[in-house]
């Protein structure tokens, strides 16, 4: 899939220490993937990644297929998941997969859905996912809230400026140095997509700036609650839940993420 990212190498590297797991994230999934498995239904994760969400849950016991169009963050999954007999990897793309078979539980994680930037897009993804879950099967997936007072700031004060992000700072798994993060967001609500631009700064001992790259400008699609709804609903699902975030909180207008929970009707 082109999303204009490339989740390559240099990303595989470094992806988890950079999107750590948050608070709850596995818990959530995991009570649902037991569910699934209760049925004698498998787990799918498209979108997997390097097996961050996807890896925790086989450990736990569960019987998953995670499914990525990235070679090297596959790749990195595999090395991760050696020892384990109970999770396989597919490459293959979130809009067009025929894995022939039907799941308990689909999820998608970490808000990837939104890389997809067209409708037509989003609903082939949605109708996909529909067709391999069994009847009654779930569909839980995270989009982040847009946050209106973020956009306006970034449309005026903030535009063209970098602001430090010091929830995204990590130490690199290859160096050891602690990486500093900054970060600009543009937003073009025509079309209602945020594209982000980064900077990290890896910092010795010292705490002096040894390394200084700028990352991919990564563009994503960003949602409004009823039009998840409506895709959801054209899509042949039945909305389950909808949370604030992952430790099942109530949705209001200032919540982190839409935590959505869906179902193939029986």
């Amino acid at each position: 899939m082109d999303t204009g990212y490339n989740y390559d190498e240099k990303v595989a590297v470094r992806y988890d220490a950079a999107v750590p797991i948050q608070p709850g994230e596995v818990e959530f999934y995991l009570e649902l993937a037991q569910e699934a498995q209760a049925q004698g239904l498998r787990v799918l994760e498209p979108t997997c990644g390097t097996g961050r969400i996807t890896i925790p849950l086989a450990q736990a016991g569960i019987r998953i297929v995670g499914l990525d169009n990235s070679p090297a963050m596959l790749a990195r999954a595999r090395e991760k998941s050696a020892d384990l007999n109970n999770v396989e990897w597919v490459e293959g793309d979130m809009r067009s997969f025929d894995l022939g078979e039907e799941f308990g539980l689909i999820t998608i994680p970490a808000g990837t859905f939104q890389l997809l930037l067209e409708t037509d897009d989003q609903l082939a993804c949605l109708r996909c996912i529909h067709q391999h879950l069994a009847p009654g099967g779930r569909f839980a997936f995270v989009v982040g809230n847009p946050n209106i007072v973020a956009m306006a700031e970034w449309l005026t004060t903030k535009q063209g400026t970098l602001q430090r992000n010091p929830a995204r700072d990590y130490t690199h798994p290859e160096t050891g140095l602690h990486v500093r993060s900054w970060g600009s967001n543009e937003y073009h609500p025509s079309v209602q997509r945020q594209v982000g631009h980064g900077l990290i700064e890896e910092l010795d001992d010292d705490g002096t700036v040894v390394r200084r790259s700028y990352g991919q400008p990564m563009e994503l699609r960003y949602f409004h609650r009823y039009e998840i709804e409506h895709m959801l609903a054209r899509c042949g699902f039945e909305v389950e839940a909808l949370y604030g975030d992952l430790l099942k909180n109530e949705y209001r207008g200032t919540s982190p993420d839409m935590i959505w929970v869906a179902r193939r009707p029986a």
